[in-house]
């Protein structure tokens, strides 16, 4: 079976990747089991406060305001650091990202990814993920489009495509060296994570309208 070619990774890449992960967890069973029974003394004390019709019921409410953006707080840190979906592989990570980006945008997001159980390694499935949602904001930013379509491919290479049927490329994006030239951070960072893979990125118009970005990395056999 082909599997991902293992990226070059330093031993501080790696140790840093663990570390992020282990924060991700602890943070996710210590904080979120205290945030969790805070919830639930609150919410038995605003049910006292209600029946009694109590002055501070009001305050309580702000409370349970200020608990739920503490939590929501704590849910973006862990995404951040190690998304917990990354946890089941490639595949199931690009699929949950494709309908939490639909459910957020609206947006027709259909998706072909076939399992690959052979790409687990926790960096390349962090990696990717982190270039599919900068992908797919930029469709939501700038693309103007009515779907996307994703598509995972492991052949000779890992293939990654991200198209849409919005308005395209700028006319001064149309050559890769202007292209280059003239692109934000977002894409910068997209080429910097497949770069750091073995792999490469492009970003081209579609002859029939939209835009195509693709990843490319190399698969050992």
């Amino acid at each position: 079976m082909s599997a991902l070619a293992a990226p070059d990774l330093s031993h501080e890449q790696r140790l840093r990747e663990e570390e992020r992960a282990r924060i991700a967890r602890d943070l996710h069973d210590d904080l979120g089991a205290q945030l969790t029974g805070i919830g639930m003394a609150l919410g038995l004390l605003r049910e006292q406060l209600a029946r009694e019709q109590h002055a501070a019921l009001p305050q309580a409410d702000y409370a349970q305001q200020l608990l739920d953006q503490a939590r929501e707080g704590m849910e973006r840190l862990i995404d951040d650091l190690h998304p917990p979906v990354v946890e089941f592989g490639l595949a199931d990570a690009l699929r949950w990202q494709c309908r939490h980006f639909s459910r957020q945008t609206a947006l027709e997001c259909h998706v072909q990814c076939p399992d690959t159980p052979s790409v687990q390694e926790p960096f390349v499935v962090v990696s990717l993920l982190r270039i599919l949602r900068e992908a797919l904001a930029n469709v939501a930013r700038h693309a103007q489009a009515g779907k996307v379509e994703v598509s995972l491919a492991v052949g000779e290479e890992l293939i990654l495509e991200v198209a849409d049927d919005g308005i395209g490329l700028p006319p001064q994006d149309a050559g890769l060296d202007q292209q280059r030239r003239s692109e934000g951070h977002g894409l910068a960072n997209m080429r910097m994570r497949a770069a750091a893979l073995g792999g490469s990125l492009m970003l081209e118009a579609r002859p029939g309208g939209g835009s195509l970005l693709s990843v490319h990395l190399p698969v050992a056999h």
